[in-house]
């Protein structure tokens, strides 16, 4: 009886095991926070190590003041990979959800469920509100690319390079020009090939700077720098790099700056 009872107590200890083991496996399918470099290097650890193969950007104003919130992308791209799950930690400031695919998690952002890629990317929007004080803050993301197996199997996961923001106080300061006095139309065609336009729309004269990035985040065409007369314009990119070269396929952000208030637009390039 005794052999047959430890026999018992045995095999209930496996079946906890396995239990421990699965809830380890299959628990995150909604996200997981703590995972950024604010917190530490080890980020989405239990996907295995870090891997350069993912590319994981947040895209968005650079200078906000004290107070204002705007609205930031965040986007993960790993060939081959079918979903997509993020962590996003800010230093001072608060974030919000704008995306029904997130939630909050203890200050966080992170995802309710895998967030489906297309041609192995994906993106979120999400709100960032400045601090009540001028100085500079942080915006910290992991990012995953999964392969929607309900478990670790072949995910692979990326820190983002830091985002950091300028906060910029409002006190004694008068604004250039406020967002009621322009307008920035969607950029079209989206997806294009082999070129994409832009109008904008201006009140008054006021200094235009709209600068293209990669899905890196490294800058490669300069569209405008300059002051620009009111009325309306149209900006056209014609898939080409600053040093002359043609853009290869793929993701694209076109950063609009107009006296101070930065919009930034995604698009794709498709051959």
């Amino acid at each position: 009886m005794k052999s047959i009872f430890l026999s018992k107590k045995f095999f209930a200890a496996v079946i906890l095991i396995f239990f421990a083991s699965s809830i380890l496996l299959y628990g995150d399918i909604d996200g997981r926070t703590g995972r950024t470099l604010k917190t530490s290097t080890s980020g989405c650890s239990c996907h295995g190590s870090i891997n350069t193969g993912v590319t994981v950007t947040i895209t968005g104003p650079d200078t906000v003041n004290t107070g204002q919130t705007q609205q930031y992308t965040l986007t993960v791209t790993n060939t081959g990979k079918l979903g997509m799950g993020l962590d996003i930690a800010t230093r001072l400031g608060t974030l919000g959800v704008v995306s029904n695919t997130t939630h909050l998690s203890g200050g966080e952002l992170t995802h309710n469920a895998n967030i489906p890629m297309t041609n192995g990317t994906a993106s979120i929007n999400f709100n960032y509100t400045a601090p009540g004080t001028g100085g500079t803050d942080t915006l910290w993301a992991a990012g995953i690319g999964t392969n929607n197996q309900s478990n670790t199997g072949g995910d692979a996961w990326n820190h983002a390079a830091s985002k950091r923001i300028i906060v910029r106080s409002t006190v004694g300061i008068e604004p250039n020009i406020s967002p009621a006095q322009y307008r920035i139309s969607e950029n079209y065609p989206n997806p294009f090939n082999p070129s994409t336009s832009i109008d904008i729309s201006l009140a008054k004269q006021t200094d235009v700077n709209i600068t293209i990035y990669d899905i890196s985040g490294a800058e490669i065409y300069l569209l405008a720098n300059r002051t620009m007369n009111a009325g309306d314009h149209t900006f056209t990119w014609n898939a080409v790099t600053n040093s002359g070269s043609i853009a290869n396929s793929g993701i694209y952000f076109m950063k609009i700056n107009i006296g101070g208030n930065t919009t930034t637009k995604k698009m794709m390039l498709v051959k």
